[in-house]
């Protein structure tokens, strides 16, 4: 180039969010991160470095957990150890099947932690809670089913920021009508991705709704989890006829309105898709070994369907903030829970741990998410809060828990 110049590298989506993220944390946060972070290893895992402003006031790197959440973990490696070692060799298996090498390996947990993050509120700000392999345990949608005593039938959508987003869709006072009809579109599409659930369990030949409700009274942690893996394995399956589980993250907006989007610009936009002349194929197959009355669309239906599922579903996997059309979300054909019962049975258990997933109330459906619950450390005086603050449908949380 003349004059000089030099080409700018051409960044890819996930670096242009990076930079913007980057970029609205220098404006907003100028305090320090805390002291007492520990950055050893969980599980052979690392810390996934978060944006923080060091007492010099220059933006740095921080990572970790606090002295509390430390001891629980360093409780859980150790119950989990020794439970590796009373396992037969053979008997030390993945969750998909093949050998495990390491302890890491049998709970499902391949990559790096989360844990201090400069949130404006929660359990990360003040290092009392862990992301377990955030891209491959994301954030969903869940559903709370009542019955009132006429058999009426009362769905209520939750998810990141649910609390928010629900009190602003019921409207009232100080609420604006941007703010009701932006919750209300969350919720309309939280609506469609558990539908995608209760499909997905369908097609996979079983009865009734997809379980993915918030804790119930009583409710032990291997009960939780076998509802939401079930949800999970469920939707990889259905999907996965259409869709490979890799790459973990797509990057590009879903389907205006995918549900009812023509097959014509369904197949121009989702161009990762298996082309129908492939897939049509095996989704017969599996309506032929797996038949059920339930089920009343064609291989060819199934297809379509499929691609509009897949966009539904995904909206809620995002990364970053509560949005109906996020430019990066993680890719629901590989499901949306990854560790194991086990890793999860002691979490709760022997680390005394609240899981996201189930455990939140109507914020729950955070997979990725365990923390201190009502044993939280304070937050330290400074620690700095940054983050976005605009409506939930373009606003809210970092997609990582509270």
């Amino acid at each position: 180039m003349s004059g000089g110049q030099t080409r700018r590298a051409q960044q890819t989506p996930e670096q242009a969010q990076e930079a913007r993220d980057q970029r609205t944390f220098d404006r907003t946060c100028a305090s320090p991160a805390p002291s007492n972070l520990d950055t050893a290893t969980f599980l052979g895992k690392g810390f996934t470095q978060s944006d923080g402003v060091g007492a010099d006031g220059r933006v740095g790197r921080f990572g970790g957990v606090n002295t509390t959440l430390r001891g629980r973990l360093d409780a859980v490696e150790a119950e989990l150890n020794n439970r590796w070692g009373q396992t037969p060799e053979d008997q030390r298996l993945k969750p998909d099947g093949s050998r495990a090498r390491s302890v890491a390996d049998w709970c499902g947990v391949q990559g790096n932690h989360i844990g201090w993050r400069p949130d404006r509120s929660g359990h990360h700000r003040s290092g009392s809670a862990i992301d377990i392999d955030a891209g491959a345990n994301p954030y969903v949608a869940i559903r709370q089913t009542s019955t009132a005593a006429d058999g009426t039938t009362t769905e209520t959508m939750g998810g990141e920021e649910a609390g928010r987003i629900n009190r602003q869709a019921g409207g009232g006072r100080g609420v604006t009508d941007a703010q009701r009809d932006a919750a209300q579109d969350v919720n309309a599409q939280r609506s469609q991705a558990v539908a995608v659930y209760d499909r997905a369990r369908t097609f996979a030949g079983q009865q009734g709704q997809a379980d993915v409700a918030p804790r119930r009274g009583g409710e032990n942690a291997g009960a939780q989890y076998d509802r939401m893996r079930a949800a999970s394995d469920h939707l990889s399956q259905y999907l996965g006829l259409v869709f490979r589980t890799a790459p973990g993250t797509v990057s590009r907006r879903p389907v205006v309105d995918p549900q009812n989007a023509t097959r014509d610009v369904l197949t121009a936009e989702i161009t990762e898709a298996t082309p129908q002349a492939t897939a049509v194929p095996l989704i017969q197959a599996h309506l032929t070994a797996h038949p059920n009355p339930a089920w009343t669309l064609s291989a060819e239906e199934t297809y379509v369907q499929i691609l509009r599922d897949y966009e539904s579903v995904r909206i809620p996997m995002q990364h970053g903030a509560v949005s109906t059309a996020p430019g990066r979300t993680r890719n629901p054909a590989a499901g949306f829970l990854h560790f194991t019962r086990v890793f999860t049975e002691v979490m709760a258990g022997t680390g005394r741990l609240r899981w996201g997933g189930t455990a939140m109330g109507m914020e729950s459906g955070d997979m990725m998410h365990f923390d201190l619950g009502s044993d939280a450390e304070a937050v330290p005086a400074g620690v700095c809060a940054a983050g976005r603050q605009s409506a939930p449908a373009q606003g809210g949380g970092g997609g990582g828990g509270s």
